[in-house]
């Protein structure tokens, strides 16, 4: 009988000890925070998966309930550098210009992250050949490389095309670049143009 009892509570003590594993941090449906800038969260998985890396496109998750880019456990909202803007771009007319919205944070499962919703406004920005512009690498977040006007003309128009669903024989962005959903942070000048145009990572 003492034997059986043994067995009896050997087995108790099994069946514990495995549920407590199971809400360990490999188990994603275990409970705590859902990230947020506080989370352990990696610097690569601030992305959504809904306009590509980095950047929420359109129609991104988002916590943000209101619409005030507030929500969620992300805190409070980034704010950028005095004269710097984060645009979605959406339209590029030709080397000389693009139509872009403002692409503002939202709150996803994992930290904020910038994008524009569909029927955000958009407006028509100069690009001249004498603008500072930078593509992100694929390697990984914060690694960029300087590329002059043509380039980025380019390569804007090419991830446009990717995002929009272009024909297969469309030329495609190579390596060492990638497109992260069209997001850019850009300052202008005195006259209004794009003075510096540095594209955003994500995955």
């Amino acid at each position: 009988m003492t034997s059986t009892r043994r067995v009896l509570s050997a087995m108790a003590l099994l069946a514990a000890l495995g549920g407590v594993a199971a809400c360990g941090p490999e188990d994603p449906t275990a409970g705590g925070p859902a990230g947020g800038s506080g989370s352990g969260a990696s610097p690569s998985a601030t992305a959504s998966t809904t306009s590509g890396p980095g950047e929420a496109g359109d129609g991104a998750p988002a916590d943000d309930v209101d619409g005030d880019g507030k929500g969620g456990d992300c805190g409070t909202p980034p704010t950028l550098p005095a004269g710097h803007l984060k645009l979605k771009v959406r339209l590029m007319r030709d080397a000389g210009g693009f139509e872009a919205a403002e692409a503002k944070p939202h709150c996803t499962p994992n930290d904020w992250i910038y994008g524009a919703d569909e029927g955000d406004p958009t407006k028509h920005y100069v690009l001249p050949e004498n603008v500072e512009a930078s593509l992100a690498l694929a390697a990984g977040p914060g690694q960029t490389k300087r590329v002059d006007h043509e380039q980025l003309a380019l390569h804007v128009d090419r991830c446009l095309a990717q995002e929009n669903g272009a024909p297969d024989d469309y030329p495609k962005v190579e390596e060492p670049y990638g497109c992260y959903g069209n997001v850019y942070e850009v300052t202008l000048n005195a006259k209004g143009e794009v003075e510096t145009m540095k594209e955003i990572w994500s995955v």
